[in-house]
């Protein structure tokens, strides 16, 4: 399966020079599951004119699409253009959809939810409670932010042990979210290949 994944945007002072990125791990992660990964640029989306991605999109034609972590919902415009238009474009052709950390705060706040600060969830590990059925696992936790509420339509999967939201579902289509980087493992977990495997086929 051809799978879009969105990248960060990196600014270097040094060379006041804007770049889009992505841990490259993300990218083995999807190799390792036999999928084709395609790195959607940040910049074909202008002004609201989104056009050029649409065009993008129908000539690449993926089937997937991973909305990744990094950088904070606000930070830079086009990214944030960038990922509604791909959310949508998804979501219209009921392809999976994952978000990984931003992807999920994204996925959320475009369904209604609003972001919170939370402590204690930022450069950690901590255990992670499946609500569908009691499995529990240590996670990483890299973020800031956490839903404030379980967005319209969908149901919540995962939670933290202080009752944040780890992991959201769509009850209808087919777009998840999880809080969590299951790329930042030196060995991903048998969980996460499952998880992703279930999702994307």
């Amino acid at each position: 399966m051809k799978i879009a994944i969105s990248q960060r945007i990196d600014y270097l002072n040094q060379r006041n020079e804007f770049r889009d990125s992505i841990d490259q791990s993300v990218v083995d992660l999807f190799i390792q599951l036999d999928h084709i990964p395609l790195l959607v640029p940040n910049t074909l989306v202008k002004d609201g004119n989104n056009n050029k991605l649409i065009n993008w999109l129908e000539t690449f034609m993926p089937e997937g699409l991973i909305l990744s972590g990094g950088n904070d919902i606000g930070q830079f415009l086009s990214r944030d253009q960038t990922e509604h238009t791909l959310l949508k474009w998804f979501s219209c052709k009921n392809f999976p959809i994952l978000g990984i950390c931003r992807g999920m705060q994204l996925i959320g706040t475009s369904y209604g939810s609003k972001l919170k600060e939370v402590s204690n969830h930022l450069r950690t590990n901590h255990k992670v409670v499946n609500t569908q059925n009691g499995a529990h696992a240590f996670k990483n936790s890299y973020h800031l932010y956490s839903l404030q509420e379980c967005p319209a339509n969908f149901e919540i999967t995962h939670k933290s042990l202080d009752n944040e939201i780890e992991g959201i579902k769509h009850i209808e289509k087919k777009i998840y979210g999880i809080m969590w980087h299951p790329e930042r493992k030196d060995q991903f977990m048998e969980d996460d290949i499952n998880m992703i495997k279930k999702i994307f086929g």
